[in-house]
């Protein structure tokens, strides 16, 4: 990237909660609702949103992203924009099952995958790795960033992509990726020099 070129400012979000979220299961990609809880957090987060002054919100597809995305864009009147790539890591056959239920289970490899981060353990049908994901998220954030030059966009994600990405710019490797979930649905401001990295 040019020196001169010019990119957005990002603000990294997270979707407002599910009833699986309450209940502790692996959403990954099914395409849930928000529920009371989650469309509270949008009341309870919405003067921040607002004070941040953001010019546009870029929203997974999902649907707990795209109805908090939406909601705010639609209080405060800025455009919303989807990006299919901002979607969530696939768990395969490991999602909508209980992570509790899951580190119970001897059989499994589940409890090495995530308590161990031995992320040599494939996600049993799960479509992409760890390693195609954080391309992924990272190459998103590179998009978006050359996309909208001068303009401050909150991009609303999912918490294991988000942490994925937090891994890349640590520079520390994903076997590490569940020590850096961060569950907040404030938004972080991504610092320039780590936005450099993304370019």
């Amino acid at each position: 990237m040019s020196e001169s070129q010019e990119t957005a400012k990002i603000y990294l979000g997270r979707h407002c909660k599910t009833a699986w979220n309450l209940e502790g299961r692996l959403i990954g990609t099914t395409d849930l609702p928000l529920c009371d809880v989650g469309w509270a957090e949008i009341e309870e987060t919405l003067p921040t949103i607002e004070a941040l002054n953001f010019d546009r919100i870029v929203t997974s597809p999902l649907k707990r992203a795209h109805d908090t995305s939406k909601s705010y864009a639609d209080k405060i009147g800025i455009p919303l924009d989807i990006h299919q790539d901002l979607r969530e890591l696939d768990h395969g056959d490991w999602n909508t099952q209980k992570y509790e239920d899951l580190l119970a289970d001897p059989q499994g490899d589940f409890k090495k995958w995530w308590m161990d981060g031995d992320t040599s353990i494939p996600i049993p049908n799960g479509p992409e790795t760890l390693e195609e994901v954080q391309q992924r998220i990272v190459r998103t954030l590179k998009e978006i960033a050359l996309a909208y030059p001068g303009e401050k966009v909150l991009v609303v994600m999912h918490k294991h992509i988000r942490s994925l990405l937090t891994c890349y710019l640590l520079g520390v490797d994903i076997s590490n990726f569940r020590a850096n979930i961060n569950e907040t649905v404030e938004p972080i401001e991504l610092p320039d020099e780590d936005l450099q990295k993304l370019l």
